[in-house]
């Protein structure tokens, strides 16, 4: 049977192989240091604590905030997207109208409009010396 670590503390005397409750391994921080260093120690910690919990919290808004703007990028680049497609087919359109436009002037400028124009000045004149009677 294991030897009871509080009778050796009542006796006075420590039993071999059984540590003493009452003394524990202090951490380095605090050796030779007197309680209000301790303690202002630990304030110094619960302070740094508080202020590392402010800046996850900081952190992790800013980390929301940056999905939110990535999401709203997403949503502008398809916008974008359908917007320069629709640019893309305008002009398209504006092409085949423009070489419409360009087939129908050349087709003015040809031989086929002076003869029609020549022709209804013929007619003109024919009406304008027909006999009215």
């Amino acid at each position: 049977m294991a030897p009871d670590p509080w009778s050796s503390l009542m006796t006075g005397g420590a039993m071999p192989g059984v540590p003493n409750p009452w003394l524990f391994e202090e951490p380095e921080e605090a050796r030779g240091l007197g309680f209000d260093e301790i303690q202002q120690q630990q304030q110094i910690i619960q302070e740094r604590d508080a202020g590392l919990y402010a800046l996850s919290s900081i952190i992790s808004r800013q980390k929301q905030m940056g999905k939110e703007i990535g999401n709203e990028l997403d949503e502008q680049n398809k916008i974008i997207d359908d917007f320069a497609n629709l640019v893309e087919n305008t002009e398209r359109k504006l092409c085949t109208e423009t070489r419409r436009v360009n087939m129908v002037d050349r087709k003015s400028t040809s031989c086929g409009m002076i003869m029609v124009i020549l022709l209804l000045l013929v007619a003109i004149v024919v009406v304008a010396f027909w006999p009215t009677n």
